[in-house]
């Protein structure tokens, strides 16, 4: 016997047709909670921005100086030039990082995951600092005879300044991620898919560049543009030995004038603006490579 307090919409006699449709409760109330929690948010950052605008240690005035000031321009475009290289010596090593992990000769393979774990695991900060007293271990660097004193040699402390030391250091450890990065791409793409292009006369380099590499492109774009910009974040670090990045040019302002905060928010918004162009740069890859597919 059916229970009379059973409601329609849960007895299993009533054909599901006959049932009636569950609808949402009143509009009215939706809409009275939507505009608390929206009036709320609102109110919270509208408090959050006021506090921080008012704050006299901002001093609006210096930040408007110094943004556009020309040490600041020249640090920006001092970081622009680690980021751009390091990603460069990045992408090729790890291009190549990643075709050692995936070769079928053990000895390429080990020697590719010893280097993913030994750079994964040393600090940047730490790798910078080795790279910046490489004097230490070796006073001279060159080719030469070993055993004799035939050779071009020079001086290590000459030869690795410390903007290449910064660039030996965040390129090498940008290419221990990008060939992880890298080798997810190229494993994504199916095997067929190059044993199709064999079949149709193609090189294996040919069905490289025209098969595989534009595949796994859309999956190597996403992370790339995530690491890119923890890229430029981490130049940064360069500042512990002097190079003139734009990290290291704020910090030299505020060492003179005391005003940390301001400096440290001109910084900032250069970051978000670099960012935010990385960002911008993604979508565009993003799409071009992912023309024709459907998501």
């Amino acid at each position: 016997m059916t229970p009379l307090t059973l409601d329609i919409a849960e007895r299993t006699d009533v054909p599901l047709e006959e049932r009636p449709v569950e609808r949402p409760r009143s509009g009215f109330a939706h809409l009275v909670r939507s505009g608390l929690v929206w009036g709320l948010a609102v109110l919270v950052a509208a408090y959050a921005v006021s506090v921080v605008a008012t704050n006299p240690a901002m001093r609006w005035d210096s930040i408007g100086k110094f943004l556009t000031a020309p040490i600041i321009l020249s640090g920006l475009l001092t970081t622009l030039l680690i980021t751009f290289l390091s990603a460069v010596i990045g992408l090729v090593g790890g291009l190549v990082i990643a075709l050692m992990r995936m070769s079928s000769n053990p000895l390429l393979k080990t020697i590719a995951v010893g280097y993913l774990g030994l750079f994964r695991a040393v600090p940047l900060l730490v790798q910078i600092l080795i790279w910046y007293n490489l004097g230490t271990f070796f006073p001279q660097l060159g080719f030469g005879i070993p055993f004799t004193d035939i050779g071009l040699y020079g001086d290590t402390n000459v030869l690795v300044s410390p903007l290449v030391a910064c660039l030996i250091a965040i390129g090498l450890n940008q290419a221990a991620y990008m060939g992880e990065i890298i080798r997810g791409g190229l494993l994504s793409v199916q095997p067929g898919q190059v044993e199709a292009a064999i079949a149709l006369g193609m090189t294996r380099a040919k069905a490289f560049r025209r098969v595989v590499a534009p595949q796994a492109a859309k999956s190597i774009i996403p992370p790339l543009g995530n690491d890119m910009i923890n890229l430029l974040k981490a130049t940064s670090l360069v500042s512990v030995v002097g190079v003139g990045d734009l990290m290291t040019r704020a910090q030299g302002i505020y060492a003179s004038n005391y005003q940390v905060i301001p400096l440290l928010i001109v910084a900032s918004i250069w970051y978000l603006v670099l960012t935010i162009v990385f960002t911008f740069v993604q979508g565009l890859l993003e799409r071009r490579f992912s023309a024709g597919v459907a998501r």
